[in-house]
């Protein structure tokens, strides 16, 4: 996941110039033991209610309590590398800036686990496992559904096919059986990998009605769950058609 799936979007922020008894009023109006020092658009430090605690007067200036050295994150990045900063700098939270440079949230240890909490209470259907799990981009993201689905008590399997029209239906057919059984998510017995097979074969079959006749390269995934099987198979047709629309086709069985 990403960190901009997880942050809190227009965090508070405080001048520098701001006293402490200001910052106060702010934290407990927002309910944020965090705040974000900017000086216009530059952010300039971090202020926690820990620093507030230790200040003798409240009357005294943002500047001179807050931490100059903090770290910052970007929306773009992923859950795992704004944790490993965390971890790395002993930190509870990071500001969240774009490739611009502009603060645009903040990242908190309680975000993080509020965010997994969410994902963990929202349960996804097989089909729609099948689907997310063919339209990842990345290795990573594989794997992330991989885990997510496994939590879930199903059974996924993923793989790639790049092939001409002649052999297109065979190859996804293959290739699906060999990841499935290769993971688990099927017995190498017939009845199972023919339960596949049709589920293969529904998705295909839409494919071939909407682009008869040519090959391509596609993704594939098959997510087992109780007593039925979905496959997801996603990519485009065809090297003519590399930069055309992308196809998704789904297949289902019951085992």
């Amino acid at each position: 996941m990403l960190v901009r799936e997880m942050m809190t979007v227009n965090p508070a922020t405080i001048d520098p110039s701001a006293t402490l008894r200001d910052a106060v009023a702010i934290m407990k109006s927002e309910r944020q033991s965090r705040l974000v020092v900017c000086d216009g658009d530059e952010i300039v430090g971090i202020l926690v209610d820990s620093d507030v605690l230790r200040a003798d007067n409240l009357d005294a200036r943002v500047r001179d309590a807050m931490s100059t050295d903090f770290h910052k994150v970007y929306a773009d990045a992923t859950i795992r590398e704004a944790g490993n900063l965390m971890v790395d700098y002993d930190v509870g939270g990071l500001p969240v800036i774009s490739r611009e440079g502009r603060l645009v949230g903040l990242l908190t240890a309680r975000d993080i686990v509020r965010g997994y909490l969410r994902e963990e209470k929202t349960r996804v259907s097989v089909e729609s496992g099948a689907i997310y799990l063919a339209m990842t981009r990345s290795r990573e993201y594989e794997h992330y559904w991989l885990d997510r689905l496994h939590g879930f008590g199903y059974k996924a399997a993923i793989t790639q096919v790049g092939t001409s029209s002649e052999l297109l239906a065979l190859k996804l057919r293959e290739s699906m059986i060999a990841a499935a059984v290769a993971r688990g998510v099927v017995l190498e017995v017939p009845r199972e990998k023919i339960a596949l097979s049709n589920a293969v074969r529904d998705a295909y079959s839409q494919l071939a009605i909407s682009n008869p006749g040519l090959g391509g390269g596609f993704k594939l995934a098959a997510v087992r769950g109780e007593g039925r099987i979905s496959v997801a198979i996603f990519g485009r047709f065809g090297h003519a058609l590399v930069d055309g629309p992308e196809q998704l086709a789904v297949g289902y069985s019951v085992i």
